[in-house]
């Protein structure tokens, strides 16, 4: 039964419309939503992340992703590559992204105009389905959906201190029929400090998607020590719906700079919808390692607020 309450509300909701990876921690995955961020960090550098989502529950999403983005050309050009995979119940998702953006600089930072190409591959295992009567029986094994290709398109400026982008991660709508339809993301932050060694962050994230209501993330954090080597902080999650299954969540979240080229991340959802019953919550890690030049001390010692 908790397999079919999950094909009913993610199938129906998730793949004929939320295609593109959500994560809690907004600053170091801009680039699988918008192209224009490739290469905005002025280092190159990898950034992987493991999302669980309602652990303990059966056939809880479950997603993967790595993502690669570096700057060229003394920092004209941003070219990105992320990989990812998530798996919901007995459906499975794998999607490949390969960004490119064109950097103005502005402002004391950038400008970037991007577009990315995706694929999207989709399969079910029916060996896992189980019924009110039991298991499909003679339809078990695993099944192609089938494969979808799109184009996305986005803006992305920042600098030390401010990042704002807009993007439509998916151009072509392509509707019900393989459920990859347009999505308008938004997002933008700033850092205040408030003395040599604290630093307040702040961030705002809005999603617009067709056949699901738009949601929203507003983020509260703050960094220690001179270097804000560690960043503590909180975000809300909400959604425009009535049936509360918009993913309302509060998260907490924890940064910390554990060398001048890894930096590690962690956060825990707590559900604010009827689905937090009968599970633990979500929790999501990241790790990031840039690669810094030894003979540019500047790189190691200037902070990176996004």
């Amino acid at each position: 039964m908790r397999y079919l309450y999950l094909l009913f509300l993610f199938f129906g909701t998730s793949l004929s419309a939320q295609q593109v990876p959500i994560f809690s921690q907004l600053f170091y995955n801009k680039i699988i939503s918008n192209p224009g961020a490739a290469g905005s960090t002025g280092l190159p550098s990898f950034t992987a992340f493991h999302r669980q989502q309602w652990v303990g529950l059966e056939g809880a999403p479950v997603t993967d992703a790595l993502s690669f983005n570096s700057p060229l050309l003394a920092g004209r050009v941003g070219i990105g590559l992320t990989i990812a995979n998530e798996q919901i119940g007995f459906f499975n998702s794998t999607s490949a992204q390969l960004a490119y953006a064109y950097r103005v600089p502005m402002a004391g930072g950038s400008l970037g105009i991007g577009l990315h190409g995706s694929m999207n591959r989709y399969e079910a295992d029916l060996s896992e389905v189980r019924t009110i009567s039991g298991s499909l029986g003679s339809t078990e094994g695993m099944m192609d959906l089938n494969y979808a290709y799109n184009l996305g398109m986005g803006a992305h400026f920042e600098n030390e201190r401010f990042f704002v982008g807009v993007a439509v991660p998916q151009v072509l709508d392509r509707g019900q029929a393989n459920g990859q339809v347009r999505h308008i993301f938004a997002n933008a932050g700033a850092v205040l400090e408030l003395s040599p060694k604290l630093r307040m962050r702040s961030a705002g994230a809005v999603r617009l998607v067709k056949n699901a209501p738009p949601s929203m993330d507003f983020y509260l954090g703050f960094g220690f020590t001179k270097e804000a080597r560690l960043w503590l902080g909180s975000t809300l999650r909400m959604s425009h719906t009535t049936t509360g299954l918009g993913g309302d969540a509060l998260v907490a979240l924890g940064q910390y700079q554990i060398a001048e080229r890894l930096r590690a991340g962690l956060a825990y959802d707590m559900g604010l919808g009827p689905v937090r019953s009968g599970n633990a919550g979500g929790f999501e890690l990241m790790l990031e390692y840039c690669f810094i030049k030894a003979a540019v001390p500047a790189q190691v010692l200037r902070p990176r607020y996004f």
